[in-house]
């Protein structure tokens, strides 16, 4: 079976609310003073069945100027639009605007309950017609049908019926594979049951007992109960319109409006998007920094326009643009936001989301704007490529929640892309990446090699500091043994190009020896690197280079960045603790290595901090416990 909504819109008195319920039979005016004055002041909702496997949920939207924030609320999530138009008016200025915000929000199906046809004789009837048709060519709809229809009597009602259900079936199955987002329009309490949301269910499902969180107030909530259209259900998915018992939500007042239900961590508040904005004709230009009104679902907030690619735009332009937002909306790409003027007297354009959270927002950089347009115009694989390579080493959650997708479908995603993509410890690596990052490190190898032709390489530290120092440590280790299996090689701490080794000349032969004697002879007890080079009258860079070189040959071993052991003297004294400790209930403690080692906690407690570090031992209290003999 499937489910959609269809939207009423149009201007004030022209019939939406008694076409509405000519449809459906029932009254969507359910506010004693919207029924005293005539008028939709709220959201109006209604079942309607075309069809024992199409069923649809009706959306009454209010026509006056001044409720526009609860049309735009209505307007976001629809699949088809019933554009009401008085056959006694025509188009008005409140249809225009209904209009244009259709538009922008991307809804393709569209068509016209011309209504109130028994007011007006056949040949002008016949005339709105056709200057109805004339309009909506000029604006995006040169397709759409023209139904006249007299709600009262009940004439035509079936044509439209009719046309709703042609159009609906040819429009593709609803995102029941995304994360569920339920845009909240309406929250209020029961007696006995407690707090009570109800809204259009974008995309996705909810079940009965699911735990979901209130955005961007980030309340955890639990569904007890779910209705649709007043009928019990134990699941809702995406098209239908869904009322939630969430009792743990606290009063219907401590919740503000705007609020979006979505599974738990899914969405992360953003203060900015980047996207591309379309001007409405017939409207002023914008200058960058325009400050504007912005609508998502049932959320708004002022923001300000970024204008990426010229300091103006004119009316019927497209641009790309990022916005600031001083409150946060919970958007993700591929969203349409709704602008309007700061003061919310008029629509002026709309945006399609690129990035919900980017990183830094660029002016007036192709490579950055090119980049924005691939992103916009690609396919969700080509969008995930692309995401992968802005952002390496992306966790599948961190990109199922930029990509808008529930794990299984973000699962058969990167199935698709597994030509392109390498997995590393939970995280994702474009093999475009890799192959530059990989360069990246061997010029930076190279140019070590060619400045001091006696380095053995690099630490792994270093480099991870210097290229990566964000990553995880485990993934970093994945990382190097992929390289160590193409072009580099890992030998202890030491990362080096594959095939290159230190070049020595007699003068590094003579210093060497000097410097391995010296560490010989030191025992337990050596120098720091300046001690040594004072000692040897050398400058301290060139012992550093020494040691490095050492330590690249498994002569040395360093213990921190001044303490560094003979790999005799380093073996014994390991030898020396291992034996200590299965004489002594498999601990030591520092009297005991003092024992063992003859040396000063100077030199000892770096030395067990390393063993602690590598594994060989366990700090317990003031004793390090063995943990492996060999």
């Amino acid at each position: 079976m499937a489910f959609y909504i269809v939207g009423t819109a149009g201007h004030i008195d022209h019939g939406k609310t008694e076409l509405s319920k000519a449809l459906t039979g029932i009254q969507t005016d359910r506010l004693k003073e919207e029924q005293e004055r005539g008028m939709s002041i709220k959201l109006g909702f209604a079942p309607l069945s075309l069809s024992q496997d199409l069923q649809l949920g009706l959306v009454d939207v209010p026509g006056h100027e001044r409720f526009i924030q609860q049309m735009l609320s209505g307007a976001f999530g629809m699949d088809l639009v019933l554009l009401v138009v008085a056959a006694t008016e025509g188009i008005m200025p409140q249809t225009r605007e209904h209009l244009d915000i259709i538009r922008l929000l991307g809804i393709p199906n569209l068509l016209v309950a011309l209504t109130k046809k028994s007011l007006v004789e056949q040949d002008f009837l016949e005339l709105v017609q056709e200057d109805v048709r004339d309009y909506l060519a000029g604006h995006g709809y040169p397709e759409a049908p023209v139904i006249p229809v007299d709600s009262i009597s009940g004439e035509g009602l079936d044509e439209l019926k009719a046309a709703m259900e042609e159009a609906l079936r040819s429009l593709p199955q609803k995102d029941e594979g995304g994360f569920p987002r339920l845009p909240v329009d309406r929250v209020f309490s029961l007696t006995g049951h407690g707090t009570v949301v109800t809204g259009t269910l974008w995309s996705g499902r909810i079940a009965k007992g699911d735990s979901l969180t209130l955005f961007p107030m980030g309340k955890s909530v639990k569904v007890r109960n779910i209705q649709v259209h007043g009928k019990n259900v134990e699941e809702a998915i995406a098209g239908q319109r869904v009322a939630l018992n969430i009792p743990d939500a606290g009063s219907a007042k401590s919740i503000p409006s705007g609020q979006v239900l979505i599974r738990e961590n899914i969405l992360s508040p953003t203060y900015k998007v980047t996207g591309l904005f379309h001007l409405l004709p017939e409207k002023d230009s914008l200058s960058h920094l325009e400050k504007v009104r912005v609508h998502l679902g049932t959320g708004e907030t002022l923001g300000k326009l970024l204008l990426l690619e010229k300091d103006e735009i004119w009316p019927g332009e497209e641009a790309l643009c990022g916005l600031y937002l001083d409150k946060p909306l919970g958007t993700v790409a591929g969203d349409r936001l709704i602008l309007r003027k700061e003061n919310a007297s008029e629509t002026l354009g709309g945006v399609t989301v690129i990035e919900a959270a980017p990183g830094k927002i660029r002016r007036k950089e192709e490579d950055y704007l090119e980049a924005l347009r691939r992103k916009l115009q690609g396919s969700p694989l080509e969008k995930l490529l692309s995401l992968v390579q802005e952002e390496p080493f992306s966790g599948t959650r961190e990109l199922a929640r930029k990509l808008a997708l529930e794990e299984e479908a973000m699962k058969a995603l990167l199935a698709d892309g597994e030509e392109s993509l390498l997995s590393l410890e939970g995280t994702w690596l474009h093999q475009d990446t890799l192959a530059e990052l990989e360069a990246q490190l061997l010029d930076f190898l190279r140019k070590r090699h060619e400045k001091n032709p006696l380095s053995p390489g690099a630490s792994k530290e270093e480099l991870k500091s210097r290229f990566f120092p964000g990553l995880q440590n485990k993934v970093w280790q994945s990382f190097l043994k992929l390289l160590d299996s193409r072009s580099l090689t890992l030998k202890g701490d030491l990362v080096s190009e594959k095939g290159v080794v230190p070049i020595l000349s007699p003068a590094d032969e003579k210093g060497l020896d000097l410097v391995v004697n010296s560490y010989l002879d030191a025992g337990f007890s050596p120098l720091s690197p300046q001690e040594l080079a004072d000692s040897l009258h050398l400058p301290l860079d060139k012992v550093q280079e020494y040691i490095h070189y050492l330590q690249g040959q498994e002569q040395l071993v360093k213990i921190d960045e001044t303490l560094y052991f003979h790999r005799e003297v380093f073996q014994k004294a390991l030898d020396g603790v291992i034996a200590y400790c299965q004489a002594h209930d498999g601990a030591i403690d520092i009297a005991g290595a003092k024992e063992v080692l003859g040396s000063s906690r100077k030199y000892i407690v770096p030395f067990l901090e390393y063993l602690d570090y590598h594994k060989w031992t366990r700090r317990l209290d003031n004793k390090r416990v063995l943990l492996r003999r060999n």
